[in-house]
């Protein structure tokens, strides 16, 4: 995988992340984690837990409103703080917050601004904490989850989110494919979208040609024009651009819808419980019976 940290979009905070896993690893004592009981906090408390639990390094888990008590501790802030990462050593103390960074350069060399958020940041941790983490790699799709739920992708063009949803890809620890690619797809999230109306597409699509496809795919997304959501950018990632993990049979949106759904069906804490535990275990969201 490539160094997260050595990543243009992370070059704000790479010292701070840096000095943070330095101080992390050397910990002889527990790390507490601690977040919200949110799905922004269990994502963003799950590979740093990966890379804890694959070094054997002690450490608790912890979803509460609160804020963290003495000694060495990893503390998610919520949605609304933009503060970025802040690290204090001796004990080990990081504060995780997402910040606005530089995502890409324009073709007249403007700067394009995005969200770095705290489950990228904390993506780039968990690789400088143990680069050799096999559960960290194989969570490593969900990298661009953080900017998927951001608010960013509703309103315009998240250059953070296409940087890193490239890297992904450059790096192979994923693909983009279209929608009718995608083998066990959820639907809620493009209720314009008819089940048959896709299943149909899905079943030709390997005969179709370039342009077949492109005619195919605007046919079905066509209806989502006339509604006020989701945004075009959205739309985009929905339709043309679903991002599919190695091995997986469904795509990163699908994958969150899952994971979000938890909430709904449990007490909150619960609900960030059973999704860190299941990335640990799988690298994905518990899948449906």
């Amino acid at each position: 995988m490539r160094s997260l940290l050595e990543a243009e979009q992370f070059g704000s905070v790479a010292s701070t992340l840096a000095d943070a896993a330095g101080g992390l690893r050397s910990q002889s004592g527990t790390v507490m984690l601690l977040a919200a009981p949110s799905i922004l906090g269990a994502l963003t408390v799950a590979p740093i837990e990966a890379a804890m639990l694959d070094l054997g390094m002690p450490y608790r888990r912890r979803f509460r409103m609160e804020a963290p008590a003495s000694g060495a501790w990893v503390h998610v802030l919520g949605p609304g703080v933009d503060s970025g990462p802040v690290y204090s050593g001796d004990p080990p103390q990081l504060s995780l917050a997402g910040t606005i960074v530089e995502g890409l350069t324009g073709s007249s060399g403007d700067a394009r601004r995005g969200p770095l958020t705290s489950v990228a940041q904390a993506h780039a941790l968990a690789q400088t904490i143990a680069p050799n983490s096999a559960r960290v790699r194989r969570m490593r799709p969900w990298l661009i989850s953080g900017n998927w739920l951001h608010s960013a992708l509703d309103t315009t063009y998240d250059p953070v989110f296409t940087a890193l949803r490239d890297l992904l890809v450059e790096e192979g620890s994923a693909r983009v494919v279209s929608m009718p690619e995608v083998a066990s797809i959820e639907l809620s999230n493009t209720p314009w979208v008819e089940g048959l109306a896709l299943e149909a597409i899905s079943g030709k699509w390997s005969t179709l040609d370039m342009e077949g496809r492109a005619r195919a795919l605007s046919h079905l997304m066509r209806p989502a024009l006339s509604r006020s959501t989701p945004s075009t950018a959205r739309m985009e990632e929905l339709g043309w651009h679903r991002v599919v993990g190695n091995d997986w049979d469904s795509d990163l949106a699908s994958e969150i819808v899952r994971a979000a759904r938890l909430w709904k069906e449990n007490p909150a804490a619960s609900a960030a419980n059973t999704l860190v535990d299941s990335l640990l275990t799988t690298g994905r969201a518990p899948q449906p019976q």
